[in-house]
């Protein structure tokens, strides 16, 4: 087993802002949290404007290669003093600007295999290549978001918001922040303790910190399980624009055919061990005559 970490020179994905960022403290926030309650288009509008001010920054638009997992193994101890093989010779190349949904049954390995990406764990056998620039490791460009998540529920969703804002030495301004919370639809939750939201209110929130140190990619696992049709279509909907805007590439954990449909421009089918599908989303709708059909194949 071996993994190689490369760390090459790429160019700058966004503009370095020399101006220090705005102080954004408790009272601040929920002040202007406390206004946009009487205002209902507040969201609209100022949604609008901070898609405008992404505009203004430069993003990398290449499709070059950011990681390459190469004949990629992982096998566990099956307690009776034998193994078991959870997948084998797994070889994906990830390029810039890829939305790749990755399905397969329950139990087929699309979480692990997350993990190996991520650094996580470690295959059994096989090479990850990570092909962007970092400092330490290359977690720091990744925005990863589990379904199930390791929030301490003594915390708030404001301690929650404050620590990661400043843990990562964000340049989000308080309005952004704001347009943040309304986007993942926790406006309403900010004051609340974490072990008192529901799995789809926490998840939600998990998937809103893992934006916040603008990341080159991100990783979602079940990003829309037991979210309502609202809901799901609004945090979707600025997903999408978020990724399409910063050419952001995604790797995305699902069986919600809307998440699917609207996120992804790629599909990887994990099955009997292998990827047994790596198409365009395009093409695997049109090949296997719908995405419920390309779902239903997986399993």
């Amino acid at each position: 087993m071996r993994i190689k970490i490369q760390n090459l020179k790429n160019k700058n994905t966004s503009v370095n802002n020399s101006q220090q960022p705005e102080k954004i403290t408790k009272k601040t926030f929920f002040a202007l949290l406390d206004l946009t309650f009487s205002d209902p288009r507040w969201f609209e509008k100022n949604v609008q404007k901070f898609f405008d001010d992404v505009k203004k920054q430069r993003f990398a638009d290449d499709q070059a290669v950011l990681i390459k997992l190469e004949n990629i193994g992982k096998k566990f101890s099956n307690g009776e003093g034998g193994t078991q093989v959870l997948f084998n010779d797994v070889n994906v190349v990830v390029k810039r600007g890829d939305v790749i949904s990755l399905i397969g049954a329950n139990g087929a390995g699309k979480s692990t295999l997350l993990d190996i990406v991520v650094g996580y764990q470690k295959p059994s056998s096989g090479a990850v290549s990570y092909s962007f620039k970092y400092d330490y490791s290359p977690t720091e460009k990744m925005g990863v978001s589990y379904q199930k998540n390791n929030l301490l529920s003594s915390l708030t969703v404001w301690d929650y918001i404050i620590f990661s804002h400043r843990l990562y030495k964000s340049r989000t301004s308080l309005r952004d922040l704001v347009v943040f919370v309304y986007a993942f639809g926790i406006e309403k939750f900010c004051k609340m303790k974490v072990q008192k939201l529901s799995g789809g209110q926490q998840q939600r929130l998990n998937a809103m910190l893992s934006l916040f140190h603008d990341p080159e990619i991100i990783l979602l696992d079940e990003l829309c399980n037991n979210l309502d049709m609202t809901i799901k279509t609004k945090i979707v909907k600025f997903i999408k624009q978020y990724i399409t805007v910063k050419n952001i590439t995604g790797i995305i954990i699902s069986h919600d055919l809307f998440e699917i449909g609207n996120l992804s421009n790629r599909v990887l089918v994990i099955k009997n061990q292998r990827i047994k599908i790596d198409e365009t989303t395009k093409n695997a709708i049109k090949k296997y005559k719908g995405l419920d059909k390309l779902v239903a194949a997986s399993m």
